[in-house]
């Protein structure tokens, strides 16, 4: 039986943070499913239990804020301004295969969000 370590465990911890602190006060577009959900000037981001909120100015001079899940699998290419967060359920290594028969209603379910410094 193996014994879980407190200096193992971080509850702290953001996937792809270098990232997201290199391109503070920055613009940011949020993309899943290749359709355009968020983009905006990167004001602020934390980790609030199982979600990590994200602070933009959008286009409208506009203070936003929106959650986006912890993802199962996060590749950082900060040098490219590219950040992916997948949340495909094959993207998780579990050694049982996973069974999901609900139906999920999490628009994240299945996709990867593409967070790009790009203004496409």
């Amino acid at each position: 039986m193996s014994t879980l370590l407190r200096h193992n465990f971080s509850t702290d911890f953001i996937p792809g943070e270098n990232f997201l602190f290199e391109h503070l006060q920055k613009p940011l577009t949020f993309i899943l499913n290749n359709k355009v959900v968020k983009r905006g000037r990167l004001i602020l981001y934390k980790r609030v239990h199982f979600y990590i909120q994200i602070t933009i100015i959008n286009l409208h001079n506009e203070r936003e804020n929106f959650d986006i899940p912890i993802p199962f699998k996060a590749e950082d290419y900060t040098t490219e301004g590219l950040l992916y967060y997948d949340y495909r359920l094959s993207s998780l290594r579990l050694n049982t295969k996973l069974d999901v028969t609900k139906k999920i209603s999490s628009s994240y379910f299945n996709k990867i969000l593409e967070i790009s410094n790009q203004t496409a």
